[in-house]
């Protein structure tokens, strides 16, 4: 199979932008949170908060220093990989390489990053809890159940938009009848 045939096929196509836009990211995230001071604390901190006063609402042991949160006597210490950028990021690349106009990326963007974002807030708590009353699960929920569920949660965010969002502006479009 020729280049020129590979790019002329929709799935390679995409693969292939998919892959760039990963590795322009990549290689762009490091130098841009270096110059970027205090986006990232700014981040952690924020995830802290909103968990922390989710939390609030459902639990009196709930309580935060600084990026530390804490129920009852178990804590996580929120740090850059608990925000979930690195998942939105692999969203919007998968976005951005989808073929479709720039409006229905820019809402896939605009409505699918801060649903990671939510699912992943979702996740801390989840995790504080299991940490709280089941310790010895915690461990296992951290680092495998939750790492196969956020790939899903990607995925699943961005068929979402796919079907929701891509397909259905097409479905309305007489022009593209």
């Amino acid at each position: 199979m020729s280049v020129r045939s590979a790019a002329a096929n929709p799935a390679y196509r995409f693969v292939g932008l998919f892959a760039l836009y990963l590795a322009v990211i990549a290689l762009g995230y490091p130098w841009l949170t270096k110059h970027a001071i205090g986006v990232v604390e700014a981040l952690t901190t924020a995830t802290a908060v909103i968990g922390n006063a989710l939390l609030s609402l459902v639990s009196d042991e709930a309580s935060r220093f600084g990026n530390l949160m804490q129920l009852g006597t178990f804590n996580v210490l929120i740090i850059e990989e608990c925000t979930g950028v690195f998942e939105a990021l692999i969203f919007v690349a998968a976005v951005l390489a989808y073929p479709t106009g720039w409006v229905e990326k820019l809402v896939g963007i605009g409505l699918g990053v801060p649903i990671l974002y939510a699912i992943n807030v979702a996740r801390i708590l989840v995790l504080l809890w299991v940490g709280r009353f089941h310790h010895e699960l915690f461990e296992f929920m951290h680092i495998y159940f939750w790492q196969a569920t956020l790939i899903l949660m990607i995925t699943s965010v961005w068929l979402l938009w796919i079907f929701k969002v891509v397909r259905h502006d097409e479905s309305s479009d007489p022009a593209g009848a």
